[in-house]
This record gives structure tokens, C-alpha cells and sequence, in this order.
């Protein structure tokens, strides 16, 4: 049992990593479930046993890169703030070309919805934990959680789009700086 759960773990990861390189050669529209097979040197009824389209091998990705960006927001230094962004511009810019694959203007609608989703909620728990005295308590928390995680998004598919003219660390103080008042 516990040999099959390595197996079936090791196909996952290398259909996982097959599908992660493509994004970054040609771009995830133009990938196939025969390029993810022949990349990750699987058969087509194993890539079925565990995906039905290559949409779900991505949704099942987007699990990690959750977890992974919450992970380098817990690491920022700024973790204070409503949402931490100086961990995600650093993860961003040391994987710059697949982020740009996958959130940039050009991105995936399915990872753009949820990247943001996550990051809403991050945002949306870190205004709960806040005093209910800030000066924009009128405003619904999970619509300043909205609007937050929107503009980050927005500022990081704007940073990749222009190929990262700033770094990191200045990004992070200024999406700081425009979005203190949230």
C-alpha cells in the first residue's frame, strides 16, 4: 500500500512538473495532455487515472502554490501588514518567468481566480484580528479583503508585465504605501 502511495505520489509530481515547464516554454494554452505524457513520461491512462483534463492537473497545483505563497507571507518581515507582500514579491521575482506564465496580463484565468481567492483570504483574516476602531470599520472587511488582494494582484501582473523594473523589496513598500489606508 505504502509503495503504491510513493507511485501514485511520484506521478503526481512529475504530471505536476511536466505541466509547470510547458507554462514556461509556450504558455499553458497551447499545452496538450500529449505534450504533459510525453514530458512526464507517463501513459495516457495513468495521466486519466488521476486527471480528467489537464485543467484539473493545474487546480490540483494550485493547492501548493497557495501553500507556498502563505508560507513566504508568514516569512515576511512586514507581517504586520493587512496583507504581507514582501515575501510574495521575492517568491515572484526567484520564479519570475512561470509567474509571469501564469498571472501576468497574458495569464490563467483559473490560477488568477485563485491566487486571488487565497490572498483574499489571508487578507480578510488579518482585518478580522484588527480592531474593529480603524478608521475604515465601515467598510465591510471582506470587501477592503477584496479590494487588497485585487491591487496586489494587480500590482504584481503589472511588476512581471514590465518586466520587474523595481526590487522586490521596493515593490512591497510601495503596495504597502497605497494600500495603508485599507
Amino acid at each position: 500500500m505504502d509503495t503504491e502511495d510513493r507511485r501514485v505520489r511520484r506521478t503526481k509530481e512529475r504530471l505536476h512538473d511536466a505541466l509547470m515547464s510547458l507554462i514556461e516554454e509556450r504558455g499553458y494554452d497551447k499545452i496538450t495532455v500529449q505534450d504533459l505524457i510525453d514530458r512526464a513520461d507517463v501513459g495516457r491512462s495513468t495521466f486519466y487515472s488521476h486527471y480528467e483534463t489537464k485543467d484539473d492537473l493545474l487546480i490540483s497545483g494550485l493547492h501548493r502554490l497557495s501553500d507556498d505563497i502563505e508560507l513566504h507571507m508568514t516569512d515576511d518581515p512586514s507581517a504586520n501588514d493587512i496583507l504581507p507582500s514582501l515575501g510574495v514579491f521575492r517568491h515572484v521575482a526567484d520564479h519570475h518567468e512561470l509567474f509571469k506564465a501564469m498571472i501576468g496580463s497574458r495569464g490563467i484565468d483559473l490560477v488568477m481566480h485563485a491566487a486571488r481567492d487565497a490572498l483574499t483570504e489571508r487578507a480578510k483574516s488579518n482585518i478580522d484580528r484588527r480592531s474593529s476602531t480603524s478608521r475604515n470599520a465601515a467598510i465591510p472587511a471582506d470587501a477592503r479583503a477584496a479590494f487588497i488582494a485585487g491591487s496586489l494582484m494587480a500590482f504584481l501582473t503589472w511588476w512581471l508585465d514590465n518586466d520587474r523594473p523595481h526590487p522586490p523589496d521596493q515593490m512591497a513598500e510601495m503596495f504597502q504605501q497605497l494600500t495603508t489606508s485599507a
